[in-house]
């Protein structure tokens, strides 16, 4: 699929995400989702997602081919861009820790992680907390446990952090997964971290980052405005579901 790119998280799942400019080819593009459907139903994965562009030409025409074979609309997300290299380290208080370091386990990140997400404003999540884990370590391969950090001020968690060079690319920064645990939000925090997580993206080689959040959580939008993000694109994303 020339067109998508192609996210690998196994053994849950399989993401693919419409390119800026592709070629539209309706019975190519028939024969591909029905070759990707079949590789799901082998490998027995909970589900596929398709991420498109609603301000496409070509919108209505995937939407409508992506129900045909069985996608559920799941989310419509607002994607944004900046880049980072006038970004310096801006907040020293808080300390950060890496699932690599001694001082943070596994355990103790998945707990932070699940605390962030109960409460989003985002839609809910079908994985559970290993499948999330699982498709960090799959996605980002044998650097995973660096990218996984949670932050802290004055040792007490506040939030956590996955910022990672995009896989296929070389200097696409993301996040994986940002978010500031309830009994911290709405205290401004959420801003400072989000600008230190792109200060470590600008460390790890990245040029620019791109993220995204659900049109409901008008919160992330408002942090992506003041850290001078500006909009990329209005995605929806469809779902096909093996093991619902």
């Amino acid at each position: 699929m020339n067109s998508f790119k192609v996210l690998n998280g196994l053994p849950n799942y399989i993401a693919i995400e419409e390119k800026n400019e592709i070629e539209f080819d309706n019975e190519e593009l028939q024969n591909n989702l029905k070759e990707l459907i079949k590789v799901g139903v082998k490998l027995e994965i909970n589900r596929i997602s398709v991420l498109i562009n609603r301000t496409s030409e070509h919108y209505l025409n995937l939407s409508e081919m992506l129900i045909h074979h069985g996608f559920e609309p799941y989310a419509s997300k607002v994607e944004v861009h900046r880049d980072v290299y006038d970004i310096n380290s801006n907040i020293k208080q808080y300390k950060w820790r890496s699932i690599e370091e001694p001082t943070i386990s596994e355990g103790e990140f998945m707990e932070y992680w699940k605390l962030c997400m109960s409460g989003s404003d985002n839609a809910p999540s079908s994985l559970t907390m290993d499948e999330h884990l699982d498709s960090v370590k799959s996605e980002l391969g044998d650097n995973w446990m660096s990218s996984c950090k949670a932050i802290f001020l004055k040792d007490k968690p506040i939030g956590i952090s996955i910022p990672h060079i995009e896989p296929g690319t070389l200097d696409e920064g993301r996040l994986f997964y940002f978010g500031v645990l309830p009994e911290h939000r709405g205290k401004g925090l959420s801003s400072f971290i989000h600008l230190q997580s792109l200060f470590l993206l600008k460390q790890m080689g990245a040029s620019y980052y791109i993220g995204s959040t659900h049109e409901n959580n008008i919160r992330m939008q408002k942090v992506f405005e003041r850290n001078n993000c500006s909009i990329k694109a209005h995605t929806e994303s469809y779902y096909k579901y093996f093991n619902k």
